[in-house]
């Protein structure tokens, strides 16, 4: 399988958009205790980030030409549960799985 141009640039762009959020994750790890004592810093870091959370998803879509879902907020609905998929035990006395 050959990758042509765009194909190359798309996986660099997203290999970056990867190596960019686990220096954001360094980023939070290392910044963690001190904002639990600063809620000035808190509020500054959460609005960096959120900023920069827009930014890489904004990129995403140009990239992949794909909508992210929509989140969803509130209290969840309880786990829909079809009685003819059950998971049944068989021969747990015998041994058998």
């Amino acid at each position: 399988m050959t990758l042509t141009t765009r194909d190359s640039i798309e996986l660099h762009m997203l290999t970056s958009l990867a190596r960019s959020q686990r220096a954001l994750c360094r980023m939070l790890e290392s910044v963690a205790d001190q904002v639990e004592a600063s809620q000035q810093l808190a509020q500054h870091l959460s609005e960096n980030m959120e900023m920069i959370s827009n930014y890489q998803r904004a990129l995403i879509q140009k990239i992949t030409k794909l909508t992210p879902r929509k989140r969803s907020t509130g209290k969840p609905a309880d786990p829909w549960i079809n009685k003819l998929v059950a998971v049944r035990q068989i021969g747990k006395a015998s041994g058998k799985r």
